[in-house]
């Protein structure tokens, strides 16, 4: 769980929880990280349930009693977003579905540790997709195209080697290579010690090493952009995540003080609003519109009413001052009555992947 500023939930009783879903998780999934997005969705049903008036009593108990939910919904979730790659790249609904559960499979079946799920989903979806259009001659522009990316994609994703953008397409290389961010790279790659480079610009090596973590997120960023990455942290340069990350401290105080943002004069009370309640953010996610435009969630759990989800349209400019266009909150979690006049067919609240059936493929 990625958390900013203070927990208002008791913190013995979260740090309890979180390192007993953790260690489930691993005796269950020994090959995969999966604490993190497991504890999410346990804790939202935690967040909402009523098991005990004292919280410590039977905490374990209702862990064991969710957490086969849990991670049916997690699942569930990677299903979603490996299903929403591929109709980007095949705009074919039949064809989407049969990659992105083969995915899954070889997830599970997986003998490697594989410590970044999604990134290697991502991969692995790519890869199934160059070997869908291998050999169908009508698809060929599309498999050239997925081909010159994968190596490209796979080496972008691998931390500490060296980023190779040869697999890329021509016109997209090329606006790469002609990128001060790729001549900071390079230039950093010239030398053969971190002593060296901070030696070359006359600064401590903890500097260096700073500027040397700032250039690699920033190639990688316009690499993963390049491809057609349109989601996750990894995204933003280096400058446009810290720019973010001082967003949602400012958002914070909204939400704890009733404190206005200096920006957006105009929407401050409807950012007061939003943030009325959301005292923490336990987790948030990016995604771009198109250039300069993002789509920012945040995600609150709270201890006394529903969790709470809000979005925020916002623009970085080139010097990554952030302007919001609008903001509300999202009515995604809760309980919703469903008209008498309308039947949702039973398979429709099912997961595609039951507990079972996940626990049977770990072989």
């Amino acid at each position: 769980m990625k958390e900013i500023g203070s927990i208002a939930m008791d913190k013995n009783l979260y740090n309890e929880i979180v390192r007993y879903i953790s260690e489930l998780t691993l005796q269950r999934f020994y090959y995969l990280n999966l604490a993190d997005d497991i504890a999410n969705s346990i804790l939202v049903s935690f967040m909402n349930s009523s098991t005990s008036t004292d919280p410590y009593e039977h905490t374990k108990d209702y862990i064991k009693s969710v957490f086969p939910k849990a991670v049916e919904d997690v699942f569930s979730y990677y299903q979603k977003l490996t299903l929403q790659y591929c109709l980007t790249k095949t705009k074919d609904h039949s064809v989407s579905e049969d990659i992105s559960q083969e995915a899954i499979r070889q997830l599970l079946s997986s003998k490697n540790k594989i410590n970044d799920v999604y990134s290697w989903l991502r991969q692995v979806t790519h890869n199934l997709i160059c070997k869908h259009y291998q050999f169908k001659a009508n698809e060929k522009d599309l498999h050239n195209l997925l081909y010159m990316e994968t190596s490209s994609l796979q080496n972008v994703m691998e931390s500490g080697t060296t980023i190779d953008i040869e697999g890329l397409d021509p016109i997209k290389k090329k606006e790469i290579l002609a990128s001060q961010e790729y001549r900071d790279y390079c230039a950093m790659l010239s030398f053969d010690s971190i002593k060296e480079y901070a030696s070359s610009m006359n600064v401590s090596e903890k500097v260096a090493q700073k500027r040397k973590e700032r250039i690699t997120r920033n190639i990688r960023s316009k690499i993963l952009l390049a491809i057609g990455w349109e989601a996750s942290h990894e995204i933003l340069s280096y400058n446009q995540y810290n720019a973010i990350q001082k967003f949602i401290r400012e958002l914070l105080k909204i939400g704890c003080n009733g404190e206005d943002i200096k920006q957006n004069s105009k929407l401050n009370p409807k950012l007061t609003q939003v943030m009325n309640g959301i005292e923490r953010i336990d987790d948030w996610g990016i995604t771009m519109v198109d250039n300069h435009r993002f789509r920012l969630y945040i995600f609150h759990l709270n201890a006394e009413k529903q969790p709470i989800i809000a979005t925020f349209y916002i623009t970085l400019n080139e010097r990554n001052h952030i302007s919001v266009e609008n903001c509300k909150k999202n009515e995604i979690i809760g309980v919703h009555p469903i008209p008498a006049n309308i039947q949702i067919p039973k398979e429709k609240g099912k997961s595609l992947w039951s507990y079972e059936k996940i626990i049977s493929l770990l072989k």
